[in-house]
């Protein structure tokens, strides 16, 4: 057995299909789900499928501090956490990742390949089959000269922890905007452990957004790389995979018959790099700006 940990928001689009795909799972699992003040329609789903959910204010959603939460009300040594918009591609997906973090002793963490959605748009689609390809990876501190900041590149959208490696870094850290999955990663790599892709492991999870967003984003991930900049210091300049990735978007852009897109792309490389930019620099912004340009607001208390 192991814990599943799902934190919930206004989930009613992607709920009803997520935990019928659940049941589905040949691994047998506890669920536990964290909402933070969702709307009635999601109310009503949690009521209507007679799941318990654990409910905290929204005003007390922090990425690291709820899944801590998470990690605290769970029964089992082996817990996963995913978000709610992750759609398991099939009924073993769950054990597949287990048992990839289960394959060697040193191995910490585990994170799953995201599929995109079929109807993603292709900045989306790009994003998706560039950051999780086909191929599984077991990464330690030995790749950090080849990968850089890529090492501890993970999701908690669909990851697998032991437990009490976990809890030996402290849990996740509560004090960061976002990342608190890549954060906990890197510290296993420095501490000697490893972290593992299983690109078998597959769920269907992907975004569109839009060039505002990607400002948005963006800004919190510079945050975040400056917030952690002492764990993240033996790793290279996330500016250099930030390169890497525009041209492999670019060469999927030209292979794939899309170069009318270029002009769409150089728009959002840019807001993309202005809004690292300025999140690497956030201690001199203004707090009601940053509340305006984040799409973490809520942690500008």
């Amino acid at each position: 057995m192991v814990s599943v940990i799902i934190p919930t928001y206004n989930a009613s689009a992607f709920l009803p299909v997520l935990l019928r795909r659940l049941r589905e799972q040949t691994l047998p699992h506890e669920l536990i789900l964290i909402d933070s003040e969702s709307d009635e329609a999601t109310q009503s789903i949690f009521s209507n499928e007679k799941v318990e959910v654990i409910r905290i204010k929204k005003s007390e959603f922090n990425h690291g501090t709820t899944r801590n939460l998470g990690l605290e009300l769970a029964t089992y040594d082996t817990v996963i956490f995913m978000t709610q918009d992750a759609l398991p591609a099939f009924p073993d997906t769950l054990k597949r990742l287990v048992d990839m973090l289960n394959s060697r002793s040193d191995i910490a963490m585990a994170y799953g390949r995201q599929l995109p959605y079929p109807e993603t748009g292709v900045f989306g689609r790009i994003a998706r089959l560039t950051n999780y390809p086909p191929t599984s990876i077991i990464k330690t501190r030995a790749l950090i000269p080849t990968m850089g900041i890529k090492t501890c590149s993970c999701s908690n959208s669909f990851a697998v922890y032991k437990k009490a490696d976990l809890l030996s870094v402290g849990g996740f850290p509560t004090d960061t905007i976002l990342g608190e999955d890549v954060s906990v990663a890197a510290r296993f790599i420095l501490q000697g452990k490893a972290i593992a892709y299983c690109a078998e492991a597959e769920v269907y999870h992907s975004h569109d957004y839009t060039v505002t967003e990607e400002f948005k984003r963006y800004f919190d991930i510079g945050v975040f790389h400056q917030e952690q900049r002492v764990v993240l210091s033996e790793f290279t300049q996330a500016e250099s995979e930030g390169l890497k990735y525009v041209i492999q978007e670019w060469r999927y852009l030209s292979q794939n018959g899309s170069l009318a897109l270029l002009p769409a792309q150089l728009l959002r490389t840019t807001a993309k790099y202005l809004g690292y930019r300025l999140g690497s620099w956030e201690e001199y912004v203004p707090k009601s700006l940053k509340r305006r340009i984040s799409m973490h607001s809520s942690f500008w208390k």
